[in-house]
């Protein structure tokens, strides 16, 4: 035991000595979950919500209307005239502009539109603006048919008492915890850690290339240690390597974000497997290939183009249901599963069984490849 931490140390001070190692395996990451984690952690200021130009129209009960469409506080809603609101839709300023009819009332007995849409071009911002004024649309047709009787002032005290009311609650039962915001940006963090850890461990791991190159390899196998000692000390030198950069990337995260990491009882033993399962990967990477810049080729492929699957940049959920079981083929999506359930404290057992499982199947794959064709000559 004592020479194989000798050869795990040895390895580990080694690949801590050069700082192209260390601005990949913490300095991106970290560079990477901060850009993101920007981006995504402020989506709800006031500041950052969409504006909406609205033009209201020459009637003087129309300020009950701007009521109502304002009680939509997804949107930063804005009174201009009507050129003011075309240039500020044409500068991209402005999401889109609501124009009014000139005469509300006169254009609900007419059976023409009340409202006016400006946009420079259908955002998903825009369809779902879109949709809420149509309801409103309808909201303030159905308010004067009912008062057509008793008079319009009474179909505008009316819209006006609509808008003045809290929005319909509706019961819900959550089978599994909502993400919340630190825990969306912790989640970016763990997968760009995957990523730059594959990349980490599987450069470490075809170092073996360039050792057997320069002999190095052949005189630790000519020495009093075993090749099994050898090939352990390795091992716990790339798992020790995954440790540190995932322990560092999630310090660095609960001090900027306060990012928590769910109960550590589930997420320190489900991400000893992660690192497993990558480590298997970095040795399958070493064993399949020559040189170290095949390896190095291979692997930015296979890593890059597994973690698009696996939903490292994007969450599953976005992407067509095909895609989504294609990525049940690549470790990145079961690990970021897991992940989810123990960060977000759901704990939701199959999910995180079947992960573990998945896992387990995949470094046992790999290292059996990995061990196959590692060469010990």
């Amino acid at each position: 035991m004592l020479k194989v931490s000798s050869i795990a140390m040895l390895h580990l001070k080694n690949m801590f000595k050069t700082p192209s190692a260390i601005i990949l395996m913490f300095g991106m990451p970290m560079m990477f979950s901060l850009i993101f984690g920007g981006i995504g952690s402020d989506g709800s200021s006031e500041k950052n919500k969409p504006v909406v130009m609205v033009v209201e129209s020459k009637e003087d009960a129309n300020a009950s209307i701007m009521k109502l469409l304002s009680s939509n506080s997804q949107y930063k809603w804005q009174l201009a005239d009507e050129k003011q609101a075309r240039d500020s839709v044409e500068n991209q300023t402005a999401i889109a502009a609501v124009v009014m009819a000139e005469s509300m009332i006169g254009n609900y007995d007419q059976e023409k539109p009340l409202f006016q849409m400006i946009v420079q071009r259908k955002t998903q911002e825009y369809l779902a603006l879109n949709n809420y004024v149509k309801g409103v649309g309808r909201t303030v047709a159905q308010s004067f048919e009912i008062n057509a009787s008793q008079g319009m002032d009474t179909a505008f005290e009316m819209i006006g008492e609509v808008a003045e009311k809290e929005p319909v609650k509706v019961s819900r039962e959550i089978s599994k915890k909502e993400e919340s915001e630190s825990e969306s940006v912790g989640m970016l963090a763990i997968g760009f850690t995957i990523m730059f850890m594959m990349f980490g461990i599987s450069g470490a791991a075809s170092a073996i290339l360039d050792e057997r190159i320069g002999g190095t390899w052949q005189r630790l196998l000519t020495s009093p240690a075993a090749k099994a000692q050898v090939m352990s000390g390795y091992l716990i030198s790339y798992f020790l390597m995954g440790a540190i950069q995932l322990s560092v990337l999630m310090a660095v995260m609960s001090l900027i974000y306060g990012s928590s990491w769910g109960s550590l009882v589930y997420f320190v033993p489900f991400a000893a497997l992660v690192i497993i399962t990558i480590v298997g990967f970095g040795l399958m990477m070493a064993g399949l290939v020559k040189t170290r810049q095949q390896s190095g080729a291979l692997s930015a492929v296979l890593i890059v183009s597994t973690c698009m699957l696996g939903g490292v940049y994007w969450p599953l959920e976005i992407v067509p249901e095909f895609m989504q079981q294609i990525a049940k083929a690549v470790p990145q999506s079961w690990m970021i599963t897991g992940f989810r359930e123990i960060v977000s404290g759901s704990l939701y057992t199959p999910a995180i069984v079947n992960s573990t499982l998945v896992l387990l199947a995949f470094s046992t794959i790999f290292f059996t490849i990995g061990l196959r064709k590692m060469k010990f000559d």
